[in-house]
C-alpha cells in the first residue's frame, strides 16, 4: 500500500538535447519507519537558490499517495515527449524544430531554339538509278563495283560461301547475294539485310569520302517482297473501296511502307498514311474522301 511509504524524490530527471543525454527520474521508497531515521542520499543540486522538493511528512499519508501519483504522471509525460529513435537507436528530431525548407526557385523555361537559316535541310542520298552499266557514269559504276568489292569481302569474314553479281533492270540498281542457306542474311522482316545494306554504304562512304545508297538483296528477297507488298496494297484498297472502313497493316521498316505508298499513290478512291512510330510504325489505308 502507498500509505505504509515515505517516498523521496533522488532525481527529477532530464529530458537532454535532442534526446541525448537525457536521464530518467529517480525515486526512494521505503517503509515510514526506515526513512525516519535514515540520511537522505539526494545528489546536491548545484544552484542553491533553486527550491528544493520537499518530502511528505511521515504522518500525511494523503500527500503520499499524492505524491505518487505525480510521480506517475511525470514518468508518463517524459515518455510522450521523449523523441522517438529511428534506426541504430539515434533520437529522430522532431519536424518542428528543424528551420523552414528552402524551397528552390521555379525554373525558368527555356526559350525555344529558332531554326537556323543558314542550314538547309538535308536531303537523303538517292539510290543509283538501275540504269544498264553502259548508261551509268563512271563513277556510279566504280561506286558500285566498290560495294560489290566490299560486300564479297564481308561474306568472307562471316565464312558464307556466295557470289554477289551487280544487277540492274528495276527502279534501282542493286547488289544480289546468292547462294545456299542464305536466310541467315535476311532476318526477321529483312531486318538482317537492311543492316547489311547500311554497313556497305558506311565502308563505301568511308573509303570514297562520299555517302552514296546501294542496295543490298539476297536471292531476289527485295523483288519477291516488293511483289507481295504491292499484291497486299492492292487487295486492301479494294476492301476500303467496298466497306469504306479503314485498314491497317501489319508494323513495316521504312524501305517496305514506300513500296506501299507507292503502290496507291495512283489510286484517286483511297489515301495511305504512316501513323505509329518505330519499329511498331505502319500504314493505315483509308477512303480519300476521310483524309482532310
Amino acid at each position: 500500500m502507498s500509505s505504509d511509504l515515505d517516498i523521496e524524490i533522488l532525481s527529477a530527471g532530464s529530458r537532454g538535447i535532442l534526446g541525448v543525454g537525457g536521464e530518467e527520474a529517480r525515486i526512494l521508497a521505503a517503509p515510514k519507519s526506515a526513512v525516519a531515521a535514515a540520511e537522505t542520499v539526494r545528489a546536491p543540486q548545484p544552484d542553491e537558490d533553486r527550491a528544493e522538493p520537499t518530502v511528505p511528512p511521515a504522518g500525511d499519508d494523503g500527500d503520499a499517495a499524492d505524491q505518487m501519483v505525480e510521480l506517475a504522471r511525470a514518468e508518463a509525460r517524459l515518455r510522450v515527449d521523449r523523441p522517438s529513435r529511428g534506426p541504430g537507436g539515434r533520437a529522430r528530431p522532431d519536424r518542428e524544430g528543424r528551420g523552414p525548407r528552402l524551397d528552390r526557385p521555379p525554373r525558368a523555361d527555356r526559350p525555344p531554339r529558332e531554326p537556323r537559316a543558314d542550314r538547309p535541310p538535308r536531303e537523303p542520298a538517292p539510290f543509283i538509278p538501275g540504269k544498264p552499266l553502259e548508261e551509268l557514269s563512271e563513277k556510279e559504276r566504280d561506286t558500285l563495283n566498290e560495294a560489290k568489292a566490299v560486300l564479297e569481302e564481308l561474306l568472307r569474314l562471316m565464312e558464307l560461301p556466295g557470289s554477289v553479281e551487280i544487277v540492274t533492270g528495276g527502279e534501282t540498281a542493286r547488289l544480289n547475294v546468292s547462294g545456299s542457306d542464305m536466310g541467315v542474311l535476311i532476318g526477321r522482316r529483312g531486318e538482317k539485310l537492311a543492316s547489311l545494306q547500311h554497313l556497305v554504304n558506311l565502308i563505301v562512304a568511308k573509303k570514297e569520302g562520299e555517302y552514296n545508297r546501294i542496295a543490298v538483296d539476297v536471292e531476289n528477297y527485295r523483288g519477291r517482297r516488293e511483289e507481295q507488298l504491292r499484291d497486299v496494297a492492292d487487295r486492301a484498297a479494294k476492301r476500303v473501296i467496298q466497306t469504306g472502313k479503314i485498314i491497317q497493316l501489319e508494323p513495316m521498316p521504312a524501305v517496305e511502307r514506300r513500296i506501299v505508298h507507292m503502290a496507291l499513290v495512283e489510286n484517286p478512291k483511297v489515301r495511305t498514311q504512316s501513323v505509329g512510330v518505330e519499329p511498331m510504325r505502319r500504314i493505315v489505308v483509308l477512303p480519300a474522301t476521310k483524309v482532310e
